[in-house]
């Protein structure tokens, strides 16, 4: 008597045949044939994937209608990937990560920051001050910026110093002008190719010139970004409707800038203004980038034109607690987020990216020093809402991740591995201090180790009520009930299109808008996504030449240059192809421009047949319709 079982995988359920006589090894078959996978892949009983079944010729136990979960391999170990679609010779795959530095020109942040002396004044202590107004004493002279007791009496505590007033530190405890650090030297974790002792390399020849020191991980003390704040919400909000729509996980890089921030003694904020999703394969457990990004050098010089910069990737770790995907309340995807802060896999690509956007920091023998890039994480807190984790990794995990000796562990996401010396690699001996079964400290070997040693956490929000920041774009243009389409989302249908685009500005043309100024000129093309559009679409392409007008003029919010710009030809030429390609004969394009949007505030539009007349009349001149 033959019974049916179903098989639920990341890419959907399917039903499958067994009968009494088959075994656990026949399933497992029936398996690899119904969803075409080799084995690499996992099958449990229950849904919470703890007690795997295995191949042997045992006979099931199953009954019909039973559940069984399906997991791949390379999933479970690899949540977040990069693939590509050419060949990546593995000897230029260092990344060169040096070349990706624009210039050695450090961050204004960073040249503001070195300008201030940073100390903390205090106040007169009414109790211990015996002194007049004008003195100073132990008990209010002004304090240094690291002080640690200072960090730690601090509402809330400061669990790390930012990186500026690490640097005061090592200037306050180092002798005579200094120029550079040696402590801020960058970590190497690889072998020299050549040696200057004359010996064949390795794995023929090694001494200690050219093998790489031992490393001892420890906590970072400081960090480069100390604060990450989304400008607004809607920012977010359009980011997460692709998981809700979908259910499926969506990474994002994010754009905006450095500044300084008062929250915590020379600390240093990241403001993000936009996200920019690449182009990646989704789905429930897992994401892959699609590298290379064709438009990723396009994005970068819009950005750096309207005076931002990538400065951060985000991604979804969500599952819904509803039947219904993208509603009620989110779990966390790992199960507990008090403990699996970020697998190893995502340290990773934490330091993958880390490496590509360095630091220029004068004060660094090398040139460089650590990153400012953050990682943001949106995962479901303990009570069910959707929640905004951010991190970073340290200096050491860089150092790791750019040797590629840093692996992700097979069933604990909270732990990472270091790679065995081989033959084809000579890894260094990683350490870390642990505590034996006497509660004695001792020295481990880092096979496996905890994360906690390579990641430091980063408060991350948005804007109180009370606060005047202005937004970059236009996320907060009430006239805008539909924005433009996010770029790589046509899984979802939204498609980026002349059609799109033509309703876009149709929101713009309505007269109950033009007559109520909710928006500024500037608000029209204040639209990272649609900038974007104007440079790569099919059918009428801008260049940056063409362009740099007009993202000068939105970078400084410039409403007459705007103004000037949708005047010119290029613009003009666009809106009459659109008005060409629209389909819908209802609905017309006029040119987009001030003088037309001044000429629609002495019209008025005919509600039967849209006819837009003079002001003064009091029928319409297409259909004879009384004016109300």
């Amino acid at each position: 008597m033959s019974k049916t079982i179903r098989v639920q995988s990341p890419e959907g359920t399917k039903r499958i045949d067994i009968t009494s006589q088959d075994t656990y090894k026949t399933l497992h078959e029936k398996v690899v044939h119904a969803f075409s996978l080799s084995d690499n892949f996992i099958l449990y009983k229950e849904p919470n994937k703890k007690s795997p079944l295995d191949r042997s010729q045992t006979k099931l136990d199953l009954r019909h209608g039973d559940m069984i979960y399906l997991t791949v391999e390379q999933e479970k170990n690899s949540p977040l990937m990069i693939k590509s679609d050419r060949t990546t010779n593995n000897s230029n795959l260092q990344y060169n990560f040096i070349s990706k530095l624009i210039d050695t020109k450090e961050d204004d942040v960073d040249i503001q920051l070195d300008k201030i002396h940073g100390r903390i004044t205090r106040e007169k202590d009414p109790q211990l001050c015996h002194h007049n107004k004008h003195g100073k004493c132990l008990h209010c002279i002004p304090i240094e910026p690291y002080d640690e007791d200072y960090l730690k009496n601090h509402n809330p505590p400061i669990k790390h110093m930012s990186f500026q007033a690490y640097i005061r530190k090592l200037q306050n405890t180092t002798t005579g002008d200094r120029t550079t650090f040696s402590s801020l030297e960058n970590i190497n974790c690889s072998i020299k190719d050549t040696c200057s002792a004359g010996h064949a390399p390795w794995p023929k020849g090694v001494c200690t010139k050219c093998q790489p020191n031992p490393v001892t991980l420890m906590r970072q003390t400081f960090r480069h970004v100390d604060n990450i704040m989304f400008e607004n919400g809607n920012i977010v909000n359009r980011f997460l409707n692709y998981w809700r729509s979908s259910d499926h996980q969506r990474i994002g890089f994010l754009y905006g800038r450095y500044e300084v921030y008062d929250g915590v003694p020379l600390g240093v904020r990241a403001v993000v203004t936009a996200i920019y999703e690449p182009p990646q394969d989704t789905s429930k457990d897992d994401v892959q980038l699609i590298f290379p990004d064709p438009h990723e050098t396009i994005v970068d010089e819009l950005a750096h034109r309207l005076g931002i910069r990538r400065i951060g990737w985000i991604f979804t770790d969500l599952i819904s607690n509803n039947t219904r995907a993208g509603t009620g309340s989110v779990l966390h995807h790992r199960g507990n987020m008090n403990i699996v802060f970020l697998t190893a896999q995502e340290c990773i690509m934490s330091g993958w990216f880390q490496n590509k956007h360095l630091n220029a920091y004068k004060y660094s023998p090398d040139g460089y020093f650590g990153s400012k890039f953050v990682t943001v994480v949106v995962t479901g807190d303990e009570s069910g809402q959707i929640n905004f984790e951010g991190y970073q990794v340290s200096n050491q995990c860089m150092a790791l991740v750019k040797s590629e000796v840093l692996l992700p562990t097979y069933d604990a996401p909270e732990l990472g591995y270091i790679k065995e010396t081989s033959p084809e690699q000579y890894v260094p001996d990683v350490y870390y201090k642990g505590k034996d079964s006497y509660n004695n400290e001792i020295m481990k070997t880092a096979r496996p180790f905890p994360l906690e040693y390579l990641i430091i956490d980063i408060p991350t929000g948005f804007p109180n009520a009370n606060s005047q920041i202005q937004s970059t774009f236009n996320d907060n243009c009430s006239v805008i009930k539909t924005p433009f389409c996010i770029e790589n989302r046509a899984k979802l249908g939204e498609l980026q299109d002349m059609d799109t685009f033509t309703l876009y500005l149709q929101q713009f043309l309505e007269p109950d808008v033009t007559k109520s100024n909710l928006y500024k000129i500037t608000d029209i093309l204040a639209d990272i996504h649609l900038l974007i559009y104007l440079v790569v679409n099919d059918i009428f392409q801008f260049s940056m030449d063409q362009l740099n007008p007009l993202l000068d003029s939105l970078r400084t919010k410039d409403l007459n240059g705007v103004e000037k710009w949708m005047t010119n030809d290029h613009w003009q030429t666009f809106l009459q192809l659109l008005q060409i390609e629209f389909r819908n004969p209802q609905i017309s394009i006029n040119p987009l421009s001030p003088i037309n949007i001044q000429e629609q505030l002495s019209e008025w539009s005919c509600p039967q047949c849209t006819y837009l007349n003079i002001i003064t009349h009091q029928q319409c001149d297409m259909c004879s319709f009384e004016k109300k």
